[in-house]
C-alpha cells in the first residue's frame, strides 16, 4: 500500500517511521522548510533553546526513550540536582513535599487540608457508569478541595496550560483514571507494586525502559532529525497539501491517488484540508490548540541563586504573575547554558490566559522578568531573552474528549485515513510514539 502522511511533526514522522517498519510504503508531505512541527530545538547567544516539549519519561517499552535506541540517538538523563519543586500559591513560593515528613512541615495546606489528603485510601471510588469528569473534580473528590487547587490545579496546567476544571481526567490523565478504577489512588499503586514484585519474584522478564526524565543530547530536535533522516526521500518539505478528497480506490491527495492518508497535521489544520467529507469536517471542527509563548530568560548564576538546583516552578491560578510555570533549564540539562550562566524557560498563554498572547516580544519579555523577579527574586539584566510562540499550541482534553475522538476516528475511518497527533490519544513525546503503532493497525486492517 502507499500511504500519504499529512503533516512531519513528530506525530506524522513516528507513524511514518513505524508504517515503512512495517513493510508499508509511507510518505510524508510537510508544508515547512523543516520536519518537526513545534518540536525543535535552537541555540542563541550560547543557550539551547527548546521550540515545545523538552523531555520525556522513560518506563513505556514503545516509548521515545526505546525510539532514540532504536535511532542511535544519544541520551541524557535529568540532573539529580532537579527533584526539587515548587509551587507559587498566595503569593508565596512553597516547596513541594516530597514526603510524608515534608508534608506535615509544608505550609502548602493547612492541617485540615492535609488531613483530607490523607484520607484518599478510606473514600470510596466513583462508579464507572457515571461518565467522565474534570480532573479538578476527581482531586476534590480523592484528595480534598486544598489539595485539588494547590497541586493538582497547577501540575494540570503544567501539561496542558489550561485550568484544571476544564481537563478531562479520563482523557488528559488515563493513568489516574485507571488507579480509581482500581481501588483508589494509594490502593491501586499499592496493586501494580505488588504485581510488579510478584512478577520479578516468578522470573517474567520488564520490557519497560529505565525510568526517569530523559532527552536526546542535545535537544529534541535530535530525535526529530534522526527520524528524517531515517525516513530519507520519503520526507517532502515545503510540500503542502491543499486537498484530500475521497475516491472509491482510496483517497485523492492534490489530485494524486493514494491507497489511505494518515491526517497529522492540527486538527484546526486538518478540517480545511477535508472540506469534501463534511462529516469529518464537523468532527474535527471540535477540537481546539491553545496558543502557547516560551519566553527564555537568561542570567548570571550569581544573580539567580533560587534556580541554582531544582526543576521549577509552577504558578497557581489568580496570582499577579501571569506566567504558568518557570523551568530551570540549566539545573534539568546543564549543559543548555554557557559555563557561570543559568537558562529559565517561561511559559505564557495557553487556555488559562489566552490574552497573554495579544503582548508583543518585548511585552512578553518584559512581563517574564518581573513575573521572575516575584516568584523567584531574580532581579538585574538578562544576559539574554528570547521567545518562542505558537497559534497552535498545547492541545486541549475537555471533558467528554474520548467521546469526541472516538466519532472524528470512525467518520476518518470510513474514508481510509487515520488521525494522528497530539490532538487525539496524548499530547506527549510518548504519547505520539505509542500512536504510531495505533495508525499501523488501522492500516492494515485496510487490507
Amino acid at each position: 500500500m502507499r500511504i500519504a502522511v499529512v503533516g512531519g511533526g513528530i506525530g506524522g514522522l513516528t507513524a511514518a517511521h513505524a508504517l515503512v517498519a512495517a513493510g508499508i510504503d509511507a510518505h510524508v508531505f510537510e508544508a515547512l522548510p523543516r520536519a518537526g512541527g513545534v518540536v525543535g530545538t535552537s541555540t542563541a547567544d550560547g543557550f539551547v533553546r527548546e521550540h515545545a516539549a523538552s523531555s520525556f519519561l522513560g518506563g513505556p517499552p514503545r516509548g521515545a526513550l526505546a525510539l532514540c535506541k532504536q535511532l542511535g540517538v544519544a541520551v541524557e538523563q535529568a540532573s539529580p540536582r532537579a527533584s526539587r519543586r515548587w509551587i507559587y500559591l498566595d503569593g508565596k513560593l512553597r516547596a513541594l513535599p516530597r514526603n510524608p515528613l515534608e508534608l506535615a512541615r509544608s505550609d502548602l495546606l493547612t492541617w485540615r487540608g492535609k488531613l483530607e489528603l490523607l484520607r484518599e485510601p478510606l473514600r470510596r471510588t466513583r462508579g464507572h457508569d457515571n461518565g467522565d469528569e474534570s480532573m479538578h473534580a476527581f482531586a476534590a473528590r480523592r484528595l480534598g478541595a486544598e489539595a485539588a487547587r494547590a497541586i493538582v490545579a497547577p501540575f494540570v496546567t503544567g501539561v496542558f496550560a489550561a485550568d484544571a476544571h476544564d481537563i478531562s481526567l479520563e482523557a488528559g490523565f488515563p493513568r489516574l483514571a485507571a488507579l480509581e478504577a482500581q481501588g483508589g489512588l494509594v490502593r491501586g499503586l499499592a496493586r501494580q507494586v505488588a504485581r510488579t514484585a510478584f512478577a520479578r519474584v516468578v522470573g517474567k522478564r520488564s520490557s519497560t525502559t529505565p525510568r526517569g526524565l530523559w532527552a536526546p543530547r542535545g535537544g529534541l530536535g535530535s530525535l526529530v532529525d534522526a527520524l528524517a533522516r531515517d525516513l530519507g526521500t520519503r520526507v517532502k518539505l515545503a510540500m503542502p497539501i491543499r486537498k484530500l478528497a475521497p475516491d472509491p480506490r482510496g483517497v485523492r491527495v492534490d489530485d494524486e491517488l493514494w491507497d489511505g492518508v494518515v491526517l497529522a497535521v492540527p486538527a484546526q489544520d486538518a478540517g480545511a484540508l477535508v472540506v469534501d467529507i463534511p462529516d469529518l469536517t464537523s468532527r474535527l471542527a471540535v477540537f481546539e490548540r491553545a496558543p502557547t509563548a516560551l519566553v527564555y530568560l537568561g542570567y548570571p548564576a550569581a544573580a539567580a541563586p533560587r534556580a541554582a538546583n531544582g526543576f521549577g516552578a509552577l504558578v497557581a491560578a489568580g496570582e499577579e504573575a501571569r506566567v504558568l510555570g518557570i523551568v530551570f533549564e540549566s539545573v534539568v540539562w546543564p549543559d543548555r547554558a554557557p559555563a557561570g550562566q543559568v537558562l529559565l524557560r517561561c511559559i505564557f498563554g495557553g487556555a488559562r490566559d489566552r490574552d497573554a498572547l495579544a503582548l508583543d516580544d518585548a511585552g512578553l519579555i518584559a512581563q517574564a522578568t518581573r513575573d521572575v523577579a516575584a516568584v523567584l527574586g531574580i532581579t538585574g539584566a538578562t544576559a539574554h531573552a528570547s521567545v518562542i510562540r505558537w497559534t497552535r499550541g498545547v492541545a486541549q482534553y475537555p471533558v467528554g474528549h474520548r467521546d469526541r475522538v472516538r466519532a472524528a476516528v470512525t467518520a476518518a475511518r470510513t474514508h481510509r485515513i487515520v488521525l494522528a497527533g497530539a490532538d487525539y490519544r496524548g499530547p506527549g513525546i510518548n504519547d505520539l510514539c505509542a500512536d504510531a503503532d495505533i495508525v499501523v493497525d488501522e492500516v492494515r486492517a485496510w487490507g
